[in-house]
């Protein structure tokens, strides 16, 4: 594998900052999930055990995260330990732009990001930045319906010029949307959606689709025009879908369950909506306010490269409602007989990264980036200090060996690995600190007790053997692997 390759580690604001301003109107969608089952589930206004009726009463374990705010200094050290050479993370909008609405970003905030990049500079580690990794503020949910009103886009362009213009010289790689297609999954989530009974539920999750994926390809326009050597990627929630059987009725749902997640890097990458949309529409009596202005802005930028998420495959069939079902990646999906959960929560299939990078590649033919991957389970047990977790070691072990057949059997042009979670963090699926993704444990459980001590997995250290053994640790000898016109 290459030696210019990016090893790394992906974190978001909101599962591990903490230091979260309490007073209700600056607080964003992420901040308002309780840790129980209603985090995944759409929010209804008329329903009245909903999140925000009983915001007082819930868990928010994003109140605290891991307190990245104040321990990101050792925690870099500790990658840099590990001798990885990028770090994926994101922005937090609502700390810089607290209602969403302000006009001067808030200068606290603003330094905490450039320590965070004087600090990865230092390292020579490559960063990776989110734009909106889940994020939203509330004031803008309840003023104007979040990402169903066109009046967003204007605010989160203001709010994206000034961090790429402030941080022009330490960043190239921007992801303007986590997992873009994932509002259709968890709208509360992705796209800060809030409904009632009598909705058109499709109607409101397409049209708020839409709109990030305009503002999306504005943040690369006005990218390119603060720094042409800035590189774009979408990002989605990918794995793919195979059908339960042979049977063509299978088949056929597994294209249609793709067709679900990938419609939204098509238009990315090539600047349309794909051939079937107008009767996806037409069908689920959708009346989206797309005009032709929007779409010769998603027409004339697109993205650079496609990111993906990958935890495993899905699986469907035509007749699923009677078949064993299983969770993944904020959605529930037909069990697949032939793999296995025994060691993680979701169902693990290292071979679905290489089909899911050839999948990508095969469709876009742009440079392909995993920037999340990693196994979440609940079995990390701290015994005599130490984390022995070597199914993790197995997962990593057994997807790296699928990656490196992917770039030299397949010839897929792979930009880098960042594995999620690499420090534990909160789970986005279940608000739960129980649930472990990382080569560096934090002491802190469910209810945020504990020392928020760090320590070192058996993983970490498999991790930075393996990167020494094939000539891709030391963090590349020190030198940095973009070159940003200052």
């Amino acid at each position: 594998m290459q030696t210019n390759f990016l090893w790394g580690g992906a974190i978001s604001a909101g599962q591990t900052e903490g230091n979260k301003n309490h007073v209700k109107s600056k607080l964003s969608n992420f901040d308002m999930l309780p840790m129980d089952e209603r985090r995944l589930q759409p929010v209804y206004k008329d329903d009245d055990n909903n999140i925000f009726n009983t915001y007082n009463d819930d868990h928010h374990p994003s109140d605290l995260g891991i307190d990245f705010y104040h321990t990101y200094i050792q925690d870099i050290k500790l990658l840099h330990d590990l001798g990885i050479n990028a770090f994926r993370f994101s922005i937090s909008w609502t700390r810089l732009f607290p209602t969403g609405e302000e006009e001067i970003p808030n200068q606290d905030g603003m330094k905490f990001y450039r320590n965070i990049f004087k600090e990865l500079e230092k390292y020579n580690m490559e960063p990776i930045v989110t734009l909106s990794h889940f994020e939203i503020p509330l004031n803008l949910i309840t003023k104007y319906g979040s990402w169903s009103s066109r009046n967003v886009i204007d605010l989160f362009l203001h709010y994206a010029d000034i961090v790429m213009t402030e941080f022009s010289k330490y960043v190239k790689y921007w992801i303007p949307f986590n997992e873009l297609n994932m509002i259709l999954h968890i709208p509360f989530i992705g796209g800060g959606l809030v409904f009632t009974r009598k909705d058109n539920v499709l109607q409101k999750e397409y049209q708020a689709a839409h709109y990030q994926l305009l503002a999306n390809s504005l943040v690369i326009k006005h990218g390119y025009q603060i720094n042409p050597t800035f590189k774009f990627g979408c990002m989605i929630a990918a794995g793919r879908t195979y059908p339960y059987s042979p049977n063509p009725e299978d088949v056929w749902a597994a294209n249609l369950s793709d067709r679900k997640a990938l419609l939204f890097s098509d238009v990315q990458v090539r600047g349309n909506y794909p051939s079937y949309f107008d009767n996806l529409c037409k069908q689920n009596n959708l009346n989206l306010d797309i005009t032709d202005k929007d779409l010769k802005i998603l027409r004339e930028n697109t993205v650079d490269f496609v990111s993906f998420s990958y935890y495993s495959s899905a699986c469907s069939a035509a007749d699923g409602d009677n078949l064993k079902h299983t969770a993944t990646n904020g959605f529930e999906t037909v069990k697949n007989p032939y793999l296995t959960n025994e060691d993680g929560v979701w169902q693990v299939d290292p071979l679905g990264l290489r089909i899911t990078l050839n999948q990508l590649y095969e469709r876009y033919e742009r440079p392909v980036f995993i920037v999340e991957n990693g196994l979440g389970t609940t079995k990390d047990r701290v015994i005599d200090g130490q984390i022995h977790d070597t199914y993790r070691i197995k997962y990593l072990d057994q997807h790296f060996t699928e990656m490196k057949k992917a770039i030299e059997e397949d010839g897929i042009p792979l930009i880098g690995y960042l594995m999620w979670g690499i420090i534990d963090l909160v789970s986005v699926s279940q608000g739960k600190m129980s649930k472990r993704y990382g080569v560096v444990y934090v002491d802190l459980d469910d209810s945020e007790n504990g020392t928020n001590k760090r320590i070192k997995k058996d993983s970490f250290f498999w991790f930075k053997n393996y990167l020494s053994l094939n000539g891709l640790g030391e963090n590349n000898n020190e030198k940095r692997l973009s070159k940003i016109s200052h």
